[in-house]
């Protein structure tokens, strides 16, 4: 901001003033080496009545330009978010923008747009337009009333929160509360960290953004905490097998037709289970029908195979670039932070707005 009134309102209150002040016994200083009145402290001649009346006017004068200079910026930005709408908007059917016409759909446009010319975050103005998208498709007829609470509060949310924070939020979402189907290789895997999560490992990783979050009410920092490397070693388990031997796998008295379904042969020589982890093993064999005692032995050979969180922890900081940096972020905060049903509206939303993919929040906020 430019400081330069404040500057001419010092200079204005040590000016001299006039002669009439200059002869008033309150203000004059003898100078014993040039038996002169000396004007340097002349200002102390004024009053609080002038100052006040000279600070108004200084003050008055310069906010009514910087007046002019807001209500241009605050009109671009709420400009820049009207267009992000209307394209938005016009891919949606009839039905859904007829929905504009609730009332309480109205005000959360309202505050998105006003948020939208205050703050100065790009990504901001699109993740709010989103929110907005979504709170319109959501459905109005009473069934989803506490999605459209969540995302009314995620709107007036996004205002309180830095940009930081947002990653944050995000981080945390994807790192704990998403699995990712798609991954079903170490390829697949990679790619996950370099598309779904660098763009979101890069924040000021202090005490204070995690506090403003749990202030925010996205979510709050409770004293357990989760283990990430548990949680890669449950959802993406297959990722983390040891070698399978020929021998193991004869001693589970399967037909071949079954065992070449879900068993295959790795680089190394060895066998591997190639379901993802032991939900979906426990789901594949159900489906097949197999027998309970075959299953239980499938199942236990699965477990005995995975590796330690340890070496699971060792393995994704030695093949993933961005691996030890993630875990390193993790233990600092992220693995004390739950977040509220406002924090994963927010956090899916800024998903969807940087890497443009969706993630359906349904299994949370039901």
């Amino acid at each position: 901001m430019n400081i330069s009134w404040i500057k001419n309102l010092i200079e204005k209150i040590n000016i001299s003033f006039s002669s009439k002040k200059i002869n008033s016994p309150s203000v004059k200083i003898k100078n014993e080496t040039e038996n002169r009145i000396d004007k340097a402290i002349i200002y102390q001649g004024l009053s609080y009545s002038d100052a006040k009346d000279l600070v108004e006017s200084v003050i008055d004068q310069k906010l009514m330009v910087f007046k002019n200079e807001a209500k241009l910026e605050y009109e671009n930005r709420a400009n820049e978010f009207g267009s992000l709408l209307k394209e938005k908007l016009s891919g949606l059917p009839e039905e859904e923008i007829a929905k504009l016409k609730d009332p309480d759909t109205q005000l959360a446009l309202l505050e998105a747009a006003t948020i939208s010319g205050r703050k100065q975050n790009k990504d901001l103005r699109g993740v709010l337009a989103d929110l907005v998208i979504h709170r319109i498709k959501n459905d109005q007829t009473g069934k989803e009333e506490l999605k459209n609470i969540v995302y009314n509060e995620a709107i007036s949310t996004i205002g309180k929160i830095t940009s930081d924070q947002l990653k944050i939020i995000t981080l945390c979402y994807l790192l704990r509360y998403v699995s990712f189907l798609n991954i079903n290789s170490w390829e697949a895997f990679q790619d996950y960290f370099s598309k779904n999560i660098s763009p979101f490992i890069d924040f000021n990783n202090s005490d204070s953004q995690f506090q403003h979050i749990e202030y925010a009410g996205c979510g709050s920092i409770g004293i357990g905490s989760w283990s990430l490397d548990k949680i890669y070693q449950l959802e993406y388990a297959f990722l983390f097998q040891n070698d399978i031997t020929e021998q193991e796998i004869t001693e589970l008295g399967i037909d071949d037709e079954l065992k070449n379904k879900f068993i295959g042969k790795k680089e190394s020589g060895g066998f591997i289970i190639r379901l993802r982890n032991k939900q979906a093993l426990e789901k594949y064999l159900d489906d097949q029908n197999t027998e309970t005692e075959t299953k239980k032995k499938i199942v236990d050979l699965y477990e005995r195979k995975i590796k330690s969180t340890g070496d699971v922890r060792k393995e994704v900081e030695e093949k993933i670039d961005i691996g030890k940096k993630v875990f390193e972020v993790w233990e600092k905060n992220l693995k004390h932070l739950n977040l509220t049903s406002v924090g994963i509206a927010i956090g899916a939303t800024y998903f969807e707005q940087i890497t443009g993919e969706k993630i359906d929040i349904n299994i949370w906020i039901n």
